[in-house]
């Protein structure tokens, strides 16, 4: 799978995927601080499923008329999940969304103080 991980991305989701077999090219490593609109450009050029945690890739998709011909992954991780839980699941997620239809996909954890440990 081609994937385009956002700056926001854990670095454990990186290398797993990567130990996977996964074509993942970070935007830490090659295209720090850029624009979201040439970040959603860049993963349809290069045919690549852009992960993130950022909301904004929405507003263009549904606002701006913009497309996302390989999909878009968005996570929404609770801040009290360890970050060694996010990698993982992170990961996981993105390795099971490999047969999935293209589109706005969003992968919730939620976290309350009352769940058992």
């Amino acid at each position: 799978m081609r994937i385009l991980a956002d700056e926001n991305m854990p670095r454990q989701a990186i290398a797993l995927l990567r130990e996977a077999g996964h074509d993942v090219r970070w935007v830490v490593e090659t295209d720090l601080s850029a624009p979201d609109i040439n970040l959603l450009e860049l993963a349809n050029r290069e045919e690549r499923t852009l992960i993130t945690y950022d909301t904004d890739f929405g507003e263009l998709i549904h606002k701006a008329g913009m497309t996302s011909a390989n999909g878009i992954i968005l996570f929404r991780i609770h801040n009290d999940v360890p970050d060694e839980v996010k990698g993982t699941f992170i990961a996981g997620s993105v390795m099971a969304w490999n047969h999935w239809p293209p589109g706005i996909w969003t992968v919730q954890i939620r976290h309350h103080p009352s769940y058992p440990e």
